[in-house]
């Protein structure tokens, strides 16, 4: 399974650099950089899990046999006595221990003698048991011949047989002996055997989960949606840096385009906000309305029939009270400034707007203001009763500025300002 891993890990290794490569996108350095890593330390271990496995019982890494298995080998006659013929390191070490090829001539109980080549992690210690013409006893897998694994802790009798025989130290040549690469489903090596088709559907796997997010960009060059020139630039530095202001660009449309739809001058928001007022307030007298932006601003009682006022704030439905108002009047003059916030009709706004516009001359607002005004409140004199409630709309353009006055029925009141030539600015300097 590690092995299939392997091959996994190098499929999204090759995917991703060649990903990274076509598309120029650092991105997939975050895919690339840690398959690189893990098979790095994958690619090692299989392949010293390889050079330690031998033909023999479990390979190079397999523990010391039991009592009771070295038993049942004894009893089924796979137990034997075998002469060192050379000994040479692999080049692979372990924990600074070699593992090396032992060549063997094994002189079965029952059998012919056969030579064999077993594989094991030496300990320093146990070089001098295992040089040339040195007796060990093996067990084999299977019946003589077999793949043999050295047993260094045999039973005692097996100790003194290895002593004293002469049998396996005068049998100096023998049949060589090749475990079989498909014995009993396992590789020689002892690793069990898998086929190569594996191994290409594990890197095609690999291959097709790295390239997992790539998946909708290979889609639209499929589709001729986008080209790769395309995909490159949208990764290059050029391609990001206009992609981020272009974001910006859509990010500062998309606010524009919300305070747009909030303001006060578009559909029913201000009506909606003086209601929102007047339930907060407990009444509808107020002393002054100030319309701009998505707020609505006034000064008003603090409560119902209270005679001080306080700024009074509704953003978005939601009213706040700011606290005393800047100034508080004498009693006596509230009553002619108090008017029912309710009788104006905030329809108007937006037609009185562009009336103030046209009158002034001004029909491009300096670009540095973007907000617009509508203030409502009692203005002027007279002699019956409380000042009229009128619409002041200010207009400021580039180079001049304009007030103009409206009546709660929409006819111009008073003009000031204005550019020259307008209607405005000729009112004030009395042409005509």
């Amino acid at each position: 399974m590690i092995r299939l891993l392997c091959f996994a890990l190098l499929g999204a290794v090759i995917a991703s650099a060649a990903a990274w490569a076509l598309s120029a996108d650092e991105a997939w350095v975050g895919m690339f950089v840690p398959c690189v890593v893990a098979l790095s330390v994958l690619g090692p271990i299989v392949l010293v899990v390889r050079s330690l496995a031998c033909a023999g019982l479990g390979g190079a890494l397999a523990g010391p046999l039991s009592a009771e298995e070295l038993q049942r080998a004894d009893s089924e006659g796979r137990l034997a006595l075998a002469r060192v013929r050379s000994i040479r390191r692999t080049g692979t070490m372990i924990n600074d221990q070699p593992i090396c090829d032992l060549d063997l001539v094994v002189v079965p109980r029952f059998g012919a003698p056969f030579e064999v080549r077993t594989r094991r992690l030496v300990d320093l210690v146990e070089i001098p048991r295992l040089q040339p013409e040195c007796v060990v006893v093996v067990v084999m897998q299977e019946a003589a011949p077999s793949p043999v694994s050295i047993v260094l802790d045999p039973p005692d009798e097996w100790v003194q047989l290895a002593q004293r025989d002469e049998r396996v130290r005068s049998t100096r040549t023998a049949a060589p002996f090749t475990p079989a690469p498909a014995a009993a489903g396992k590789a020689a090596g002892g690793l069990r055997r898998i086929h190569p088709a594996f191994y290409v559907v594990a890197v095609l796997v690999g291959a097709a989960l790295a390239l997992i997010p790539a998946y909708p960009t290979i889609a639209a060059i499929a589709s001729g949606e986008t080209t790769l020139g395309e995909v490159r630039y949208a990764n290059s530095w050029e391609g990001r840096m206009a992609a981020d202001e272009q974001a910006r660009a859509d990010a500062e449309a998309a606010e524009a385009e919300a305070a747009a739809a909030a303001s006060m001058f578009v559909g029913d928001n201000a009506a909606r906000a003086v209601d929102a007022l007047v339930d907060a307030i407990g009444a509808g007298q107020v002393v002054q309305l100030s319309f701009w932006g998505e707020h609505l601003s006034a000064i008003a009682p603090s409560g119902p029939g209270a005679a001080t006022l306080d700024s009074w704030d509704v953003v978005a439905g939601e009213v706040t009270n700011s606290g005393p108002a800047g100034s508080q009047p004498d009693p006596a003059a509230l009553e002619l400034q108090l008017f029912d916030a309710r009788s104006v009709d905030t329809s108007l706004m937006p037609d009185l707007i562009a009336q103030a516009k046209e009158l002034s001359g001004l029909s491009e607002p300096d670009p540095t203001r973007t907000d617009q005004w509508v203030y409502v409140s009692r203005s002027g004199s007279s002699d019956s009763g409380p000042p009229p409630v009128v619409l002041d709309v200010p207009v400021y353009g580039e180079y001049y500025d304009a007030w103009i006055t409206f009546s709660l029925e929409g006819e111009v009141v008073s003009m000031r300002g204005g550019a020259p030539g307008s209607a405005s600015y000729e009112a004030e300097n009395g042409a005509g």
